[in-house]
């Protein structure tokens, strides 16, 4: 028998569609992360096979697409994983967590690049055990600590706080600083909705706005 031909114009059903759409996130992860790979393979080699007398130009610059090619390689994963926790493709994996522990691991981690932008970093913790994904939660909160450092300006601080399941990151802007034209706004980015799906995925939450003092607050609820 002879197969029908689809008149011209005509649209295949919807459901021809959904196994691409569903999937997109894969896709997207494979298609995107393997020409990534090869990049930081080769600035891997080119670093190993600069001499000693290479220009220290040269070196800084092959440094600097590391960096950045890290970064993407981050901001797909994020994105992805956005995708399938909002989308029920991925679930938490509960269990105990160290409040305390991970956000001292977390705020460690960006302490030299506070120093090295002139950016105060202080934090404060009492002792909290919840019920989370510890990898997912720590992702979260690197996420959002690594956007209060791009925000932060030299002379002003960081301050991240623990206190009863509520983790609050405050940006103070430099003592007479103009505030930032849409400060709070240009925390809508991808770290900051990566946060917001991890946390929602467990049973926490992630919320920003400005105090009256013009410091941009990244206030995380945790799960309890």
């Amino acid at each position: 028998m002879r197969a029908s031909r689809r008149p011209e114009g005509v649209s295949a059903p919807r459901g021809h569609l959904r196994p691409v759409r569903d999937d997109v996130s894969g896709l997207l992860a494979h298609d995107l992360k393997s020409p990534l790979a090869a990049i930081a393979m080769n600035v891997d080699f080119a670093l190993g096979e600069l001499g000693p007398d290479a220009p220290a130009s040269v070196r800084g610059a092959l440094e600097d697409c590391r960096e950045s090619n890290h970064n993407a390689v981050e901001l797909i994963s994020d994105m992805v994983d956005a995708l399938q926790l909002a989308s029920g493709q991925r679930h938490a994996e509960i269990g105990p967590v160290d409040a305390h522990a991970l956000l001292e691991g977390s705020v460690q981690r960006i302490a030299a690049d506070a120093a090295a932008r002139g950016v105060r970093l202080m934090w404060a913790a009492e002792p909290t055990s919840v019920r989370g994904d510890a990898g997912l939660l720590d992702r979260a909160l690197a996420r959002l600590l690594g956007r209060a450092l791009r925000y932060a300006r030299p002379g002003g601080s960081i301050e991240v706080t623990l206190e009863d399941g509520t983790i609050v990151i405050r940006v103070a802007l430099p003592e007479g600083a103009a505030r930032v034209p849409d400060f709070e706004a240009k925390t809508q980015s991808l770290a900051t909705h990566f946060a917001d799906a991890a946390m929602r995925a467990q049973g926490g939450a992630v919320s920003t706005e400005v105090d009256a003092d013009c410091a941009l607050l990244l206030v995380v609820s945790l799960p309890t």
